[in-house]
């Protein structure tokens, strides 16, 4: 009995490619994303650690202004810092949305031609065994005209 050979194998191929190439691409600005999540967090936490640190410097019932005057600068700058990181993660965002929109279609152009291909394979099994009963029964057939088995 011969092979089943879909006609279009290389195309599906490639759009299986695409799709594992495009699981790749989400699963990494995923992990980009959680990276900002906790970049953030932590910018987040020390900034509050410079704020406890200036209210602890004030409960003490001395004024250091030049030590103040710089934790608030150094708190400004991670303020800025963490505004990036939500600047990028917004931009991420946007960049997500995009490739899961590209991964469902490449999910979509699979699903087609793995149907494509199935029904290919239908044809094919129905065709093959169409020749295997014409087969038999001329085999039949042969051994009728003949007498039968001898």
């Amino acid at each position: 009995m011969k092979k089943f050979q879909f006609q279009f194998e290389s195309v599906l191929k490639m759009r299986r490619h695409k799709r594992s190439m495009c699981r790749q691409l989400l699963g990494e600005m995923l992990q980009t994303d959680q990276r900002l999540i906790d970049q953030a967090e932590q910018l987040k936490q020390h900034r509050s650690e410079q704020f406890q640190e200036i209210r602890v410097r004030q409960s003490e019932g001395r004024v250091d202004i030049d030590g103040t005057t710089s934790l608030r600068y150094y708190a400004g700058q991670l303020q800025t810092q963490i505004q990036s990181v939500n600047t990028n993660r917004e931009l991420m965002g946007k960049q997500i949305v995009l490739c899961r929109q590209a991964l469902a279609k490449a999910e979509q152009e699979v699903k087609a031609m793995e149907k494509l291909s199935d029904k290919h394979r239908e044809t094919f099994l129905y065709a093959q065994n169409q020749k295997e009963m014409v087969e038999l029964e001329e085999t039949w057939s042969a051994t009728q005209q003949t007498g039968g088995y001898q």
